[in-house]
């Protein structure tokens, strides 16, 4: 594959629109995440998110499809999975290709991702609905991840055990997380979650 020259305008602006799009569905989020924390995630509507966002319902929808993708999309989610599936290529086992993902999260992008995370996995422990959507997304993301796996459409068993087991390491690192404040970042929770299942593994 040909190299793209950063300097070329193509490239900046396939860039640019990348980063407003990540602004844009940021502000949409923080909006409908700070009304859910004051009224309730059943109480707010759509059509208020969108206000307090300064945007149309259908760019809501565009970005999220969703009132529950609005607690449960990460704006980096698509980062994080394709660093992890390149991890796999490489050699990784699930557990190591996460931890070494963490590992190199960038501080700032970690701080970041935490501001409303105490707020999202309340509302995912809380809300039905939102706990429903939560499983689905996971199986998605569970599926995906099995068959990126050596052997993983072959010994489906075993690419099952390993995948649901780090991503319920995950869920039990960002609860335990957010039930105990002086735990530290939430980074280093689930570094050491991923790091204990990767000791019985």
């Amino acid at each position: 594959m040909e190299a793209r020259d950063l300097r070329d305008p193509r490239v900046q602006g396939s860039g640019l629109r990348a980063r407003k799009r990540r602004q844009t569905e940021r502000r949409i989020q923080a909006a409908a995440l700070g009304l859910f924390n004051r009224y309730g995630f059943d109480a707010v509507t759509v059509e208020q998110v969108a206000a307090e966002a300064d945007v149309s319902v259908v760019t809501v929808y565009r970005y999220f499809v969703t009132k529950e993708n609005l607690v449960l999309q990460d704006p980096f989610e698509g980062e994080l999975t394709d660093a992890i599936l390149e991890a796999i290529r490489t050699g990784h086992d699930i557990p190591s290709a996460v931890q070494h993902v963490l590992e190199q999260l960038p501080a700032e992008r970690a701080e970041d991702t935490e501001q409303d995370a105490r707020v999202r996995i309340r509302l995912a422990n809380e809300i039905p609905a939102i706990a429903g959507a939560a499983h689905i997304r996971a199986r998605a993301r569970a599926k995906q991840l099995v068959e990126a796996l050596p052997g993983g459409r072959t010994d489906r068993l075993d690419a099952r055990v390993q995948v649901l087991a780090t991503l319920a390491a995950l869920e039990a690192a960002a609860d335990h997380w957010h039930d105990a404040p002086d735990a530290g970042t939430l980074r280093d929770v689930s570094l050491a979650a991923v790091r204990t299942l990767r000791t019985t593994w």
